[in-house]
Formats: structure tokens, sequence, C-alpha cells
């Protein structure tokens, strides 16, 4: 599906320790967590995305369509850049069509390590330039250049009492490692994918499960994946890709877990074997 592109302006601005941006269809604002670094420390820096409604942007595997948020970073010397922290992602349907994404807002944390043998009393800044894709019916390319700068102290850096609980609801979207309990199994049929996770609990009637592939050409994103509770067993098929790689051994993604009181991401590792 092709979508009709506008462009959008280039912005450059210098934020300490933040500052927010009203764009095409979207706010976005650089934040840092911590008030100051510390020699051999790390401090985490985040991307606050706020939508108008009906737009999105989206997650490293976009799916169907569109492009995930880059960042190039200039650092002092010494200091390196994370990957990007993903929050667990939405499916957002299409006609028959499906893309991994955010509504609504999302904050997108990168962690930043610094060297020893900083001079406590200086300052460094961290530059950084993000490119960014918001859809809805038509997709707007961004991009904008911030400037961090931040004060080097002797100790362990404070909180940044504005954002910080910002910071800790963005660490509880983030995917969970599986529970080392969960007995993970997953085959290949002739069009299916076959995923059984067996969490060694009962599984509740109003449970339901999504898998979200990491890599792109393994599923395909558009038709509903049908799902199953059995026992302590999540049951999932999902359609093949007609891109498939033969030689694929196993599926990396995001399974999303939901019921009633909550929705839970979790990064799995599927084994596969024929049928």
């Amino acid at each position: 599906m092709l979508r009709r592109i506008s462009f959008t302006a280039f912005f450059l601005l210098l934020i300490t320790p933040a500052f927010s941006q009203n764009l095409n269809h979207l706010k976005v604002e650089l934040l840092a967590e911590q008030t100051s670094v510390q020699p051999g420390g790390a401090v985490t820096v985040a991307f606050h995305f706020r939508m108008q409604k009906g737009w999105h942007i989206y997650w490293q595997n976009p799916g169907d369509s569109g492009q995930a948020p880059s960042i190039t970073w200039t650092l002092p010397e010494g200091f390196t850049a994370g990957d990007i922290l993903w929050p667990t992602p939405q499916r957002i349907t299409l006609p028959s069509l499906a893309d991994y994404g955010y509504t609504n807002e999302v904050v997108l944390m990168v962690p930043i390590h610094a060297p020893p043998g900083l001079k406590p009393g200086h300052f460094v800044r961290f530059s950084a330039h993000i490119r960014w894709l918001v859809c809805n019916e038509i997709c707007i390319p961004g991009d904008m250049s911030f400037n961090v700068r931040l004060v080097i102290k002797n100790k362990k850096p404070k909180l940044n009492s504005r954002h910080e609980f910002l910071f800790q609801t963005a660490r509880r979207g983030l995917p969970a490692e599986a529970p080392d309990n969960w007995r993970i199994n997953g085959s290949i049929g002739k069009k299916e994918f076959h995923i059984d996770v067996d969490t060694g609990a009962s599984v509740s009637k109003t449970a339901t499960a999504l898998f979200i592939p990491l890599h792109q050409n393994q599923i395909e994103n558009g038709p509903a994946q049908i799902f199953k509770p059995a026992g302590s067993t999540l049951q999932l098929a999902v359609k093949k890709s007609d891109q498939l790689s033969k030689d694929l051994q196993n599926l990396e993604g995001v399974l999303v877990v939901k019921d009633k009181k909550s929705t839970k991401g979790y990064n799995v590792t599927v084994p596969l074997t024929n049928e």
C-alpha cells in the first residue's frame, strides 16, 4: 500500500534538559532522567512523543508499512549511547494490512554511558538528531535536533523530580523477559506457525495473546491470529509470510498477553520444528 507523503521542515533546538515543540500531528520533547552525570556512570534520556488522535509512529519492526524512529548521536569523547528501549507496541490494523507502533503517546528511552576520568564541575553536551514517520491516512516524515547539557558531579546523580513518574511509567511499559518457568515451543506447518506457551499456571478464559515479530517477512501481519487458551498453555496460530526464509530456526518477538486487569508484553524466542 502506498501513502501520500508530505515533508516537514528541519528544526534545531537547544534544551537544558527538556524542550518540546509542536510539529505536524505530534509533539516531541527530549527529557533527561537525571540532573547530572557521574564519571563512569550512566544517565537515561528519552524522547516523549504525543500524537494527535488517530495518528501513530512506529515500533522497531513497523509491520507492513512505515518506518521506525532513528537517532543519530553526537557525544563527547568516551561517551556511548545504547539502543532505544522499545515499549511493548500496539498492532495497528489497516485494510488487509497491519502495522506495529504507538498511538496517543510513547516514551523512547536511551541509556548513555559516561567514561571515567571526567572532571566534576564541567558540563557535557549530548546532541541528537531524531527522524520519525507519523501516519494516519497519509504519512508525514519529520526530524528534529536536540542538545542536552548536564553538569558532571562526582556522586550518584539525583533523579529529575519533574520527569520521575514519566520514566517510571515508561519502564513499566517495556516488555519483560519471559519467565524462567515458561516452556515455549513452536512448529512450522504448511501455512501457519503454531506457538505454544505453557505458563505453568491456569490461563484465564478471558485472556488473549498476540505475537508481534521482531523481524520483517516472517509472518503475515494483516490476518487475525487464532488464539486458544488450553489449561496452562497459550496457543497461537499465525499465518506464515510468503517471503519467509526456508532456514528459519526461531521466531523472535514480543508476546502481548491481555486479561481484564492488564496488558503485558514479554520478549520471547520460539524454537521451531517442522510439523
